[in-house]
């Protein structure tokens, strides 16, 4: 086994494929967002992502017309549903930050990886699926790992003024995410992510161009640098990278892999923001992600995440006794995944 993961990784080296670390590096800077956030000071959340996007999406354009990339410009059937996908990023993003300000960058992002449990109860009535037990479980986790992460501070009404706005902001940036997961999921055959990129950027964009108007232009001028800095590695340099090494790599790596952000987003809240981690923060932390785990096994919602395989059955992990991390790493590196 240990030869295979050897060939494996000195075969990656060799052919000069940093599909996996450039995916790692676009996770961890997704949850950065916070740091960019707390250095912003005098604007309006709508008009910090106003800002944010504008710039994110000029760098995009002149990377796709050097690129000449003109397919991405074209928009074909289910055009409503572009609109759509503008319509949620507004709302993840802005209840994303809004519950940033309110309890911290490493209890929002946590809050914001509740999405696929979102997914497994809508899924029965846009995308006509059962729920299945697998799915009350994944629910039942990441539901008592929300408890854990709002405990430290005292529970949803004991913890001060900010938390419950906090964690309800948290909540529905989960929520509105589910939404971008599972249209973007509908519209897969017919656009690529690099179409799809593009195009709910530039929706969004025009849907915020009413509040990025409202800056005063002293205001504009003190944050002007932390902006450009936030919409290009954020929401460019990012998502180029994430698109890229996503189409290298098989989906269900890509989706295990991406719950890095939340990690990395309580990670880096320690490291500049000083924000405290709590034990049970961190306990809550494994069960969300577990919850979402266990949804990337389920072979009933793997095509929302648009993967073939899942890693192995959930029934016979359970039953060989092999749901050991160490185990299904050794084993995803070497293949047998």
């Amino acid at each position: 086994m240990y030869i295979t993961l050897y060939r494996t990784i000195d075969m990656e080296l060799k052919n000069g494929h940093h599909s996996y670390l450039e995916l790692i590096i676009a996770c961890t800077i997704f949850g950065s967002s916070g740091i960019f956030l707390k250095h912003i000071h005098g604007m309006e959340v709508s008009s910090i992502i106003f800002y944010r996007l504008l710039f994110g999406f000029s760098l995009l354009v002149v990377y796709l017309l050097v690129m000449k990339r003109y397919d991405v410009f074209r928009l074909d059937k289910k055009k409503w549903y572009m609109l759509l996908i503008g319509v949620f990023n507004v709302i993840t993003a802005y209840s994303y930050f809004r519950s940033i300000g309110y309890i911290g960058l490493s209890t929002a992002v946590l809050l914001l990886y509740t999405a696929p449990v979102y997914v497994t109860l809508l899924s029965p009535l846009f995308l006509r699926e059962k729920i299945t037990m697998r799915g009350l479980m994944s629910l039942s986790l990441s539901l008592l790992g929300i408890m854990l992460v709002v405990t430290p501070v005292g529970g949803l009404f004991g913890g001060g003024t900010n938390l419950l706005p906090g964690v309800l902001f948290g909540l529905m940036s989960g929520l509105s995410y589910s939404g971008t997961i599972m249209t973007v999921s509908y519209l897969k055959t017919d656009y690529s992510g690099m179409s799809q990129l593009f195009w709910s950027a530039l929706i969004s964009l025009l849907i915020l161009l009413p509040f990025g108007s409202r800056v005063p232009g002293e205001v504009l001028e003190l944050n002007l640098p932390v902006l450009i800095m936030f919409g290009i590695v954020t929401t460019a340099f990012a998502s180029l990278l994430y698109l890229n090494s996503a189409a290298k790599i098989p989906a269900q790596t890509v989706s295990v892999l991406a719950l890095l952000e939340p990690v990395s987003g309580i990670i880096l809240g320690s490291i500049f923001l000083h924000e405290p981690i709590f034990i049970k923060t961190m306990q809550g932390c494994v069960l969300i992600i577990m919850g979402a785990l266990i949804m990337v096994w389920d072979t009933r919602t793997m095509p929302i995440y648009g993967m073939k395989d899942p890693f192995v059955s959930f029934q016979a992990a359970m039953r060989l006794r092999i749901l050991s991390i160490p185990r299904i790493i050794s084993m995803w590196l070497s293949g047998k995944y």
